[in-house]
């Protein structure tokens, strides 16, 4: 039996949770404009390599676990739902689709005009991580409207 609190404190977060998601993927494709709108020299400098890849690994694992894996357990249960769970499953193919689909026009694309492989896998990544993200907040704000 869960608390009334847990209840409904899981219910704000998962509120929150939307609103975070969507603040993260402007963040996110913000950074990448800057990325790809500067030079090649500065492009591939180790520290901005290194944010990106930590900020693509805490995404990643905010999809796997739909966040907040410091809270208490009885909220987190309540947090993941199966309305959640299903919202994630389905951001998760999203991204595996839209992943797959971007390799091809990418593969194609290359015959006319060659990328290296870092700027192909930045693509890809980018935009599979991010149609996964902004699917996810978009499915769980919906559901918090309708329930």
């Amino acid at each position: 039996m869960h608390d009334v609190n847990d209840v409904e404190k899981a219910d704000r977060m998962g509120r929150k949770r939307s609103q975070l998601f969507f603040v993260l993927a402007i963040v996110f494709f913000a950074g990448q404009s800057l990325y790809f709108t500067s030079s090649p020299l500065t492009r591939d400098s180790h520290a901005r390599v290194g944010a990106w890849l930590i900020l693509v690994i805490l995404i990643l694992m905010l999809l796997a676990t739909g966040g907040f894996l410091l809270r208490g357990r009885k909220v987190r249960d309540l947090l993941n739902d199966e309305t959640s769970r299903v919202n994630r499953m389905a951001s998760q193919a999203l991204g595996f689709w839209v992943t797959i689909i971007t390799s091809l026009v990418l593969y194609v694309e290359s015959m006319f005009d060659p990328l290296t492989f870092n700027e192909g896998v930045h693509i890809l990544v980018t935009l599979g991580v991010g149609a996964a993200l902004i699917s996810f907040a978009v499915r769980e704000r919906r559901a918090h409207r309708i329930g």
